[in-house]
């Protein structure tokens, strides 16, 4: 998608530490900055941005640098970014840059990146050095924020990603900025490298010296190795050899995958059929009885969305939009958590790596239909269990049997299946799991999934109560 132009007359200021830049740097924080970052433990205070620009000023930041650039039209400020160059790894990084909100879709955000590019450029030039990436920080669409963003952060990832960069998959955290401040967590470390992209990703070392420099030059941390908070990172990086880079709009579930198409069913008869071949989808992936709801019950769930506290999605999955449904995905966003009912890519969608896009659509999906829940679980059988805890689900470890569908037995004991967990977005090992969390889920599920009217008083709900209570308490739970 080709960026819009530019405002004509658009100027770009670089503040500096003079009267008349330090004036201008009072209006532009006042006016634009404090409104553009709602999170106070985001937000950088007014007297250190004078106080780096004092400092660049005596030479403090020798072969690196500090730059705050505002985007002017009229001699109104529309927008600003604050970024730094690190030597070590030759590589920039954009502590912010924001747009005002009435003034968005103008082209002024990509025109303050190449600005700063620009800039960064020139930066490594003067120590013979080539610019090797911009690396910043982002909200993570899929988790909820402390503070409400003043933006979705769909668009954001779906716009950063239009402009090159990729999520460097690897937990990050900022530290606190200061004593009074917290350490956010729900952020993500993307980049836009310039150059070849290893097909293996970025070696672990020098993205570890990336977060390093950025702690020690524009967080004012002086020593990285003795903050909690980096030395988690470092660890989380130790026990890769390379950091992927994903790219936004697949990390975010908004890139089309090529040989998949994703028809939503938007009802129990639109289109025709549907209801019908997505339940023989299911049964032929799934032949063991019990586990694959009748087709009357796929047309019940889509129900749930009148109580205004949950929603049912169903999709068939083709290779192409004339090619035949040969998977479908089944699931449900409660005010808790997801579920994940049926995933089933068959055919022709079989071994082709599409399993993590599809999951990354799903989390979406369940994101933007505006509940609390950060995460989903699923239920399955042993053959499959191994598969999901490779893409980022855990095991709640718990004695769960499920109450039977699709008309399976009645009698006898109810199979035993594994439910898994996974916080959306970032494969990362979760927090240990609050038991009342996944007992408040069960109940959802046990609700608005198998329409049990009491789901306190079903023997699915007291297994589990009485297993986890039980269990052993060194696993994911608390």
């Amino acid at each position: 998608m080709a960026a819009a132009a530019p405002a004509r007359g658009l100027r770009f200021r670089e503040i500096d530490a003079s009267p008349a830049g330090l004036a201008a740097l009072q209006r532009f924080y006042h006016e634009r900055y404090v409104a553009e970052f709602p999170d106070p433990d985001e937000r950088e205070s007014l007297d250190n941005m004078r106080r780096y620009l004092a400092l660049k000023a005596q030479g403090w930041y020798g072969d690196n640098n500090y730059h705050i650039v505002v985007a002017e039209l009229d001699g109104e400020a529309l927008g600003g970014v604050v970024f730094d160059y690190l030597a070590m790894p030759r590589a920039g990084v954009i502590e912010f840059l924001f747009v005002a909100a009435d003034r968005r879709a103008s082209g002024i955000g990509r025109a303050l990146l190449d600005e700063a590019i620009r800039l960064l450029r020139r930066d490594a030039r003067r120590h013979g050095a080539r610019l090797a990436a911009v690396v910043a920080e982002m909200n993570d669409p899929f988790r909820l924020p402390a503070t409400p963003d003043n933006m979705d952060p769909f668009r954001r990832a779906a716009i950063w990603g239009r402009w090159g960069f990729g999520v460097l998959e690897f937990p990050y955290v900022q530290p606190a900025l200061s004593a009074g401040q917290q350490p956010v967590d729900g952020l993500l470390l993307i980049m836009r490298p310039f150059g070849r992209v290893p097909q293996s990703g970025f070696h672990s070392p020098w993205v570890e010296l990336v977060v390093a420099e950025y702690l020690r030059w524009a967080m004012r941390i002086e020593d990285p190795a003795a903050d909690r908070d980096f030395l988690a990172m470092a660890d989380a990086l130790a026990a890769r050899p390379r950091v992927a880079l994903v790219p936004l709009g697949r990390y975010a579930g908004q890139e089309p995958t090529d040989g998949l198409l994703i028809e939503p069913v938007s009802s129990p008869d639109r289109p025709p059929d549907a209801i019908a071949t997505a339940a023989a989808i299911a049964r032929a992936a799934i032949p063991v009885p019990g586990r694959v709801a009748a087709q009357q019950d796929f047309a019940a769930a889509f129900a749930v969305g009148d109580s205004g506290a949950a929603r049912y999605h169903l999709w068939l999955l083709r290779a192409a939009a004339d090619a035949p449904a040969e998977g479908m995905a089944s699931f449900f966003t409660l005010p808790t958590a997801g579920f994940g009912g049926y995933l089933v890519l068959a055919g022709s969608l079989r071994g082709r790596g599409l399993l993590r896009p599809v999951l990354a659509r799903i989390e979406a999906h369940m994101r933007q239909d505006g509940t609390s829940a950060e995460g989903w679980f699923i239920e399955c059988g042993t053959e499959s269990a191994a598969v999901f805890r490779h893409v980022g689900f855990v095991e709640v470890p718990c004695d769960y049997r499920p109450p039977a569908v699709g008309g399976g037995p009645a009698g006898g004991a109810p199979e035993r299946l594994h439910l898994l967990f996974k916080p959306f977005g970032m494969r990362r090992a979760p927090d240990r799991l609050d038991r009342n969390f996944v007992f408040r889920a069960l109940r959802e599920i046990l609700c608005f999934v198998y329409a049990i009217g009491n789901p306190a008083a079903a023997a699915c709900y007291r297994r589990v109560l009485r297993t986890l209570a039980d269990g052993d308490r060194s696993g994911p739970l608390r």
